[in-house]
């Protein structure tokens, strides 16, 4: 089931003033699935004199990380290392990553 609506965290005026609308849907998590959300200062990470980080390199970092069976927090750890030395330690722009591994209790 998917909705639509402005972007959250925007304030009122700010959703009032911008024609930018995400999508919600809502999908069922199997036990170790991994959730992987992120800011776009992440993928507009800019070294000096070079591209951008790009979302093409996070989502290579993200499969090759998988395809290695790395535990989530260490591929988030690895992918943070990975971005600070891109732009040689300094971030330009807040960058925030969220990572979890779905593991339902059972009742």
């Amino acid at each position: 089931m998917a909705k639509e609506g402005p972007f959250a965290g925007r304030t009122r005026r700010a959703r009032a003033s911008c024609p930018c609308h995400r999508r919600v849907d809502a999908v069922q998590l199997q036990p170790g699935d991994r959730v992987l959300l992120s800011t776009d200062g992440v993928t507009e990470a800019e070294a000096p004199g070079v591209t951008r980080f790009g979302q093409e390199r996070f989502t290579d970092f993200i499969i090759r990380a998988i395809a290695a069976g790395e535990p989530a927090p260490e591929a988030l750890r690895r992918l943070v290392n990975n971005i600070l030395a891109y732009q040689d330690g300094h971030l330009t722009d807040d960058a925030t990553i969220l990572v979890f591994e779905w593991h339902p209790t059972r009742t």
